[in-house]
């Protein structure tokens, strides 16, 4: 049991010893003499009282802040890169990017009815990859309606039979 002290000799926040009864009783003994001290309360974790060492941090918890902190630094510079190697790409980046950009939403739009892709694109910054956005362009031109075929004269194609059977020609003659 933790008791005040009675010996002035004694620093304040000391306890006597666990088998020191002299203390225990004093403090027992109903002489109001010395009224015993408050209970002093305890501060919450992580703060210190006055006079008092602040309690040392955990190594463990402040080594994971530190990894937590390196690996958010190297995603932000991956997501950097990731923007550059967009901007300087010549089918993606530059002129094209608005162009890109529109596409790979128009593909979005088709397919993510719920909006679920879209936003998890956007929050864990993968919408920036490179190879992420010539998919959905590659989507977007899969969807795209086809145009109209403008043939040329003569032909760029040798005929079917020509085809078919290499070495036969129907302008040889023959069979």
């Amino acid at each position: 049991m933790i008791s005040a002290p009675s010996d002035l000799a004694m620093p304040q926040g000391d306890t006597a010893p666990a088998g020191d009864t002299q203390h225990e009783a004093a403090g027992n003994s109903g002489n109001n003499a010395s009224a015993p001290a408050p209970a002093q309360q305890t501060p919450p974790p992580g703060e210190a009282t006055p006079g008092q060492k602040p309690p040392q941090e955990d190594p463990f918890a402040l080594r994971l802040r530190e990894h937590e902190a390196s690996q958010r630094q190297h995603w932000q510079q991956q997501l950097g890169q990731w923007r550059k190697e967009v901007t300087e790409d010549p089918q993606l980046g530059g002129a094209n990017l608005p162009a890109t950009v529109a596409r790979a939403q128009l593909a979005l739009d088709r397919f993510d009815e719920g909006k679920r892709i879209g936003q998890l694109l956007e929050q864990t910054g993968y919408g920036n990859n490179p190879d992420v956005l010539r998919f959905f362009n590659r989507l977007a031109d899969a969807l795209m309606e086809d145009g109209l075929v403008q043939g040329q004269a003569g032909g760029g194609m040798p005929p079917l039979e020509e085809r078919m059977y290499a070495g036969w020609s129907s302008r040889n003659g023959r069979a």
